[in-house]
């Protein structure tokens, strides 16, 4: 295709030294126009600034005096506006003010430009973030994803808005409009990508924490599971329940936690949990043998034992040894910690290890060989002890609960 030569602007020039007022709407947009695509950026601005002033009903050169204080202002490395920050967001706030969110506007790559090098800040100041957002309509932009040149999919204009809004929310302490924007958010047509939707859906249920509607709270973490990176959903679900009175459903989810782990020293605050509640148990042995077992761990890391203890018997014995000794001691004592229910189990398949346990007034229970306890064979006609913990059912997307940390008592012969 052939360059287009540029423009001779000599006619225009020499007008407006004479007259600015004299433009109509199209000459001053295509003066404007073609002074910023020649890179003459500073002539653009002036001449735009002017037409701001005396050209009274003009329009159409406003988004392309934008792009030209874009250019000049906000599309500059991150280390030219640490150097003029104040100058930079006047721009950005001229740029939002003068023109509207619609093709050939530079108002979303001033907006993107200015949350970048915010986000790229430490600490993120996420009340710029939220009024940035607010310069722009949710509801006009693109719920399209953006496919690049390599045909690869990343996130929707509108995604990404409700994605920010609703961590802003939450870290600005909003939590009521940060429910509101994760509820709007899952009432659109958006196409989600990466972990986008299990994160708004975690900032959601924990603002819901905070705004003390603990079931829902509960509901929305159960059905995350650990699918957020770096949030386990069980310390998520421990401290809900330890501040709502539920320690038995926080130590049931304790002990299974602690099952699930295996013995590793580097699970030490885990091992702290489980030692605080043997002291707020009733067996004196057990919880002597907790603090034998993190005394160890402890000693075993380099880490400071000011307020361990350990008695004189256990003191020749290594973590290890002191897990399997305190694993089979806690075991045998759940009862003292966390509620245990006796039931019959009325199904099993053998081949995929799970089955269900017989209850009167509601669905059968759900289990599955790997939480039993100790190594058993399972059969259909066991009268079986376990503890129930609250779980999400994902095929029928509803919470459930399901049997853990079972024990076979006896076969009933009479099945």
């Amino acid at each position: 295709m052939e360059k287009r030569e540029p423009k001779d602007l000599t006619n225009y020039d020499k007008r407006f030294e004479e007259d600015p007022s004299s433009f109509n709407d199209f000459q001053a947009m295509d003066y404007v126009r073609e002074l910023k695509n020649q890179g003459r950026n500073d002539e653009a601005i002036e001449v735009g600034r002017t037409f701001l002033q005396v050209g009274e009903g003009l329009t159409g050169f406003i988004n392309h005096y934008g792009y030209a204080l874009y250019n000049k202002f906000i599309n500059i490395d991150e280390n030219q506006i640490s150097e003029k920050e104040d100058l930079f967001f006047s721009i950005v706030d001229e740029i939002a003010a003068l023109c509207k969110q619609e093709k050939y506007s530079p108002l979303e790559a001033t907006i993107n430009k200015a949350m970048k090098y915010i986000m790229n800040k430490k600490p993120v100041d996420y009340k710029k973030i939220s009024d940035l957002l607010d310069k722009l309509d949710v509801q006009t932009l693109s719920v399209d994803p953006f496919i690049n040149n390599a045909g690869k999919e990343y996130e929707s204009k509108k995604e990404k808005w409700y994605r920010l809004k609703v961590r802003c929310s939450y870290e600005l302490g909003d939590y009521a409009k940060c429910v509101e924007y994760a509820n709007n958010a899952f009432a659109q047509p958006i196409k989600w990508h990466y972990n986008n939707l299990n994160w708004v859906k975690y900032y959601r249920a924990s603002s819901l924490v905070q705004l003390k509607r603990y079931e829902e709270a509960e509901n929305e973490f159960l059905s995350l599971g650990n699918r957020i990176p770096n949030v386990d959903s069980f310390e998520v679900l421990y401290d809900l329940y330890m501040n709502t009175g539920k320690e038995k459903e926080a130590y049931t989810n304790l002990v299974y936690k602690f099952f699930t782990s295996g013995y590793n020293v580097q699970h030490l605050s885990l091992y702290e949990k489980i030692l605080e509640m043997t002291h707020a148990g009733k067996n004196s042995e057990v919880a002597a043998m907790a603090d034998a077992f993190v005394y160890k761990v402890k000693e075993e890391t380099g880490k400071d034992l000011t307020g361990a203890s350990i008695s004189d018997e256990y003191k020749d014995m290594n973590s290890s040894t002191l897990y399997d000794r305190f694993y089979n001691q806690l075991m045998e004592n759940l009862d003292a910690y966390i509620e245990r229910y006796e039931g019959k189990v009325v199904y099993y398949n053998k081949d995929k290890e799970f089955g269900s346990i017989y209850q009167d007034d509601d669905d059968n229970l759900f289990f599955r060989q790997a939480d039993y306890i100790y190594d058993e064979v399972v059969e259909k006609r066991d009268v079986v002890e376990y503890s129930v913990m609250k779980t999400f059912d994902a095929k029928k997307q509803r919470p459930t609960t399901k049997a853990i940390l079972l024990k076979t008592l006896y076969e009933d012969i009479n099945y």
